[in-house]
């Protein structure tokens, strides 16, 4: 943790963080929650609801990327932070008030989804700025302990709320954490911009369309990591997002055991970003294909334990979130020292836009695995996520020489 405190904007920022996303888990549980409960634990329309949850990300994510080159990161930072703070009081009254649609929900979730595409390119484009390239992989880790912490402490806070209130009180908790956070960012020191581009919404896309044919033939590890990453998002998102918590709750009878489970996941993902650094001494594009492999072998086996040995299933999924760890880190660090200095933000948009588009095509392809496989869409569903990087790793080309 050392390396967030190696100036006050690392550490401003890592508290920001810590409170932002304590906040978010914690609204991420009881969105699941309320999706499983609103659908009755309908795999289908669960599938749809998380579909166009994440279609904004097809507009929104190339202009956070303009956003993080061309306009001041603390004003974007602190902007959006208070306008997803606004969407979470909203979402708390529409749970406690009144008796929410699912096409409400889906409203909802698809604003917060286009805030998140405007937040994460200028948050994750700041650290270059302020901290040295052999610095990053460090920094990296760090932060993604910080996001493990609150991922542990963001569900069992949710469990709190649900046994002691009702679970529409985390959607409140998220919100005074949104306004701490960005109060927390207020303290930060102004950021230079280093492009001066005007803001033109054609040209935006069209830069982001001309950008994946250049990544494909002047930067192939990158280009690696992020259609690795995209293909794999589109297995991983539904799991992790609605089809363990509707295992869970059907398995364990209870909507609290949900935040209990992704509370024990969130450790293993906390051991996994302090020890990275130790078990990675270098980075690479192969380092992110491995990653998911093992990712996606321990989920099928978590899949299979919940069926059979439940103890077996907690210590399976302490080791998917170890995984998890080194499978983000290892993506943010290439992003980061493979990019260009103009051009970070603009790359990190691009792969949350290639990212968030797998994760909205994971809703749609576990309807068709509910279809096709019905109550054992948990195992197809992880079964594919096995699958999808063996094309990639059974490459061999100059992204396994390439070492950050």
């Amino acid at each position: 943790m050392r390396a967030l405190t190696l100036n006050h904007g690392t550490q401003r920022l890592s508290i920001a963080f810590f409170f932002s996303k304590c906040g978010e888990f914690a609204f991420e549980t009881a969105f699941a929650v309320a999706v499983v409960t609103l659908t009755d634990a309908d795999i289908l329309l669960m599938g749809l609801v998380y579909f166009f949850r994440y279609l904004p990300s097809a507009l929104f994510s190339p202009i956070g990327g303009w956003l993080a080159d061309n306009v001041e990161k603390k004003s974007t930072l602190v902007v959006v932070e208070l306008m997803k703070c606004a969407l979470a009081v909203a979402m708390f009254v529409m749970f406690e008030y009144s008796q929410p649609t699912v096409a409400m929900v889906i409203v909802a979730s698809m604003l917060m989804t286009a805030l998140d595409c405007l937040y994460t390119p200028t948050f994750r484009a700041y650290f270059p700025d302020i901290v040295h390239n052999d610095d990053l992989p460090s920094v990296n880790s760090a932060i993604q302990v910080i996001e493990d912490i609150s991922s542990i402490i963001g569900p069992l806070i949710f469990s709190l709320i649900a046994i002691v209130l009702a679970p529409s009180y985390a959607f409140a908790f998220f919100a005074v954490s949104l306004l701490v956070s960005a109060t927390c960012m207020l303290m930060l020191l102004s950021s230079a911009r280093t492009t001066q581009e005007s803001f033109n919404i054609l040209a935006i896309f069209k830069e982001a369309t001309r950008s994946v044919g250049s990544l494909r033939k002047f930067n192939k590890p990158l280009f690696t990591v992020i259609c690795c990453t995209t293909l794999c998002a589109m297995f991983a998102t539904s799991v992790i997002r609605f089809i363990l918590p509707a295992a869970v709750i059907e398995h364990f009878q209870s909507e609290a055991a949900v935040g209990y489970i992704y509370s024990l996941l969130a450790l293993g993902t906390v051991m996994g970003g302090m020890l990275y650094v130790k078990f990675n001494a270098t980075t690479t594009a192969r380092s992110v294909i491995v990653y998911w492999l093992l990712y996606g072998v321990l989920f099928l086996s978590t899949a299979i334990a919940l069926q059979f040995n439940t103890y077996l299933f907690f210590l399976l999924l302490l080791c998917v979130g170890f995984i998890g760890a080194f499978v983000d880190i290892a993506i943010i660090t290439n992003i980061q020292c493979l990019s260009n200095p103009q051009e970070v933000g603009k790359n990190f948009s691009l792969y949350y836009f290639t990212a968030v588009i797998g994760d909205a095509m994971s809703g749609l392809i576990a309807c068709l695995m509910f279809l096709i496989v019905g109550p054992a869409t948990f195992i197809g569903m992880t079964f594919m996520l096995c699958v999808a990087p063996l094309g990639w790793s059974l490459r061999r080309d100059d992204a396994d020489k390439d070492r950050l």
